[in-house]
């Protein structure tokens, strides 16, 4: 897998290597649809070749066939692989997923939460893990407020959350407490390729919801829809230096024969 990564906004313009994934990206596309069974994917994930699914969504599609992964996933994995050795401990900000389960597979040490207050909802979204083949309660964390100890976890995995979370700068600086020194932050969400985030919503000072912009929901699989508060720019960079990772970068993986087509943007940060 290649990986094109940046420090900021003025390294990646007009970046050649950027240009022929994306037009590349393009060309697989349109094969794709005109012979949907003509290319196949080796997924890093399952270690073996198999179909694409929903091919045309570079980011939440190009699923495996075998384990249901989009391009995102897959490609997130690769990064946590990267990151965390297997016998270290792991925190994911997300339970209820079939991520998740093959987290368990791969990091006995893994430890994961829901942003879901009442036993409840804990109970649907436990039930929900145990029929994806995951095993295990659900716990309830606060991402600006996590209660593990300092230096708790070798790498933390934040799978489009932080857009959800209006002050995602306390949760970054969350994020690099529970990290050890060395750690690794791996984290996506919805990025503009842009030099600042785009601001669709905020809280008053009373905590009722402002919108900026047409409101926009994400779904999640008890709820069904998550307000989303941010279209994160290359600013988040400087924001995530500033909570005291001493090292943050947005990489964009290119692995077409892996099914990681162009604008998989990952914050990658070291602690």
């Amino acid at each position: 897998m290649v990986e094109f990564s940046f420090q900021r906004l003025e390294e990646r313009a007009d970046h050649p290597g950027l240009r022929e994934s994306w037009l590349h990206s393009h060309a697989l596309t349109e094969q794709l649809r005109r012979t949907p069974d003509s290319v196949s994917m080796r997924c890093g994930v399952c270690d073996n070749d198999q179909r694409l699914l929903e091919s045309e969504d570079w980011r939440e599609g190009m699923r495996c066939e075998r384990c249901g992964l989009s391009a995102r996933l897959r490609s997130s994995v690769e990064f946590l692989r990267q990151s965390c050795p297997p016998d270290l401990p792991l925190y994911c900000t997300e339970q209820a997923t079939a991520l998740y389960v093959r987290l368990q597979r791969g990091w006995p040490r893994v430890q994961g939460s829901e942003f879901a207050p009442s036993a409840t909802q804990r109970e649907s979204l436990a039930r929900h893990l145990r029929g994806l083949g995951g095993h295990g309660g659900v716990d309830f964390q606060d991402v600006t407020r996590l209660t593990w100890e300092d230096a708790s976890f070798q790498a933390v995995y934040s799978g489009d959350v932080l857009e959800h979370v209006p002050d995602y700068r306390a949760a970054l600086a969350e994020f690099r407490r529970v990290l050890r020194p060395g750690g690794v932050l791996v984290a996506t969400y919805p990025f503009t390729d842009a030099e600042s985030t785009v601001v669709r919503a905020k809280l008053t000072d009373s905590g009722e919801v402002m919108h900026l912009l047409p409101p926009e929901y994400h779904g999640d699989p008890i709820s069904g829809g998550v307000l989303c508060f941010y279209h994160f720019g290359w600013d988040i960079l400087d924001e995530v230096r500033d909570a005291g990772f001493s090292d943050a970068r947005m990489v964009m993986p290119w692995d077409p024969e892996g099914g990681i087509y162009f604008g998989n943007w990952t914050l990658i940060a070291k602690r």
